[in-house]
């Protein structure tokens, strides 16, 4: 039996973060991808009410508040927090931040929020699945859930194309120990089963980074960013490409009158 492993606290990482992965074409690859869904399906912005959970440096969410949206915003890293709020504070919005555990967010925000943000925790959580009746909550009747989360289905993918035939689903050594990969892939499918139970229909199911992981880098270079990321958000969602993604978005719409239990 695998030990268990703690909900991740990213205080030790998050300068690393900054540079390593938002300062990265991955990084700008995954909030174009996010932009994008939010785009096609014309999602309201203006003075619309947005809570990120486990929000981290608050990238993307920052994007919703310079389009007119108010954001709340909880991490359980303090560091997270802090450079969330220098960043809200530079580009000259205001942010209502909450130190908190995804699991005590009820408890600091009683009230229930057009759009919820919940980008790339799960897998990070001890129990991911029970995080989803919780998440669910939040959204008001008619509202958005925008859930990103690790793909279990693209983690096997890089694996066997790495020569993990074996045993693909496992992560390196080193990382493990560090506390830097994700503990949990996730199954899409289960996923969206889980919230079409919680009264939740999926409107955008993409795959992030179904293309660019999977380039050599030689590739990358002689196509040019640009153009890697313009065919990562068209196959991104796509059959059977967006299956590839190291990471998937759904953008979920909460049914009007539907009121979500925790299990």
């Amino acid at each position: 039996m695998k030990p268990t492993l703690p909900d991740r606290n990213f205080d030790d990482l998050a300068s690393r973060f900054a540079r390593t992965i938002y300062a990265t074409p991955r990084g700008r690859i995954r909030l174009a991808a996010l932009a994008q869904d939010f785009t096609d399906l014309n999602i309201p912005l203006t003075q619309a009410s947005v809570l990120d959970i486990g929000g981290g440096q608050g990238q993307f969410s920052l994007q919703l508040a310079s389009q007119g949206a108010t954001v709340h915003l909880c991490d359980i890293s303090a560091e997270m927090l802090r450079l969330a709020q220098d960043q809200f504070a530079a580009a000259g919005f205001p942010l209502h931040s909450q130190h908190c555990a995804l699991q005590q967010v009820a408890d600091y925000f009683p009230a229930t929020y057009d759009i919820v943000l919940n980008h790339a925790v799960l897998e990070w959580l001890e129990d991911p699945m029970a995080a989803l009746p919780i998440l669910a909550q939040q959204v008001k009747p008619g509202g958005w859930l925008s859930l990103m989360f690790y793909n279990r289905g693209g983690h096997i993918w890089r694996q066997l194309m790495n020569g993990s035939f074996s045993d693909p689903l496992r992560t390196s050594a080193r990382l493990r120990d560090e506390g830097n990969a994700p503990q949990h892939p996730l199954n899409p499918d289960l996923v969206e089963q889980q919230l079409n139970a919680l009264g939740f229909s999926v409107q955008r199911w993409r795959g992030i980074r179904c293309l660019y992981d999977h380039l050599a880098q030689k590739i990358r270079d002689r196509e040019g960013e640009e153009a890697v990321t313009r065919a990562d958000l068209e196959y991104g969602t796509q059959e059977p490409f967006r299956r590839l993604g190291r990471y998937v978005h759904f953008l979920a719409q909460k049914k009007s009158g539907f009121i979500a239990e925790v299990f």
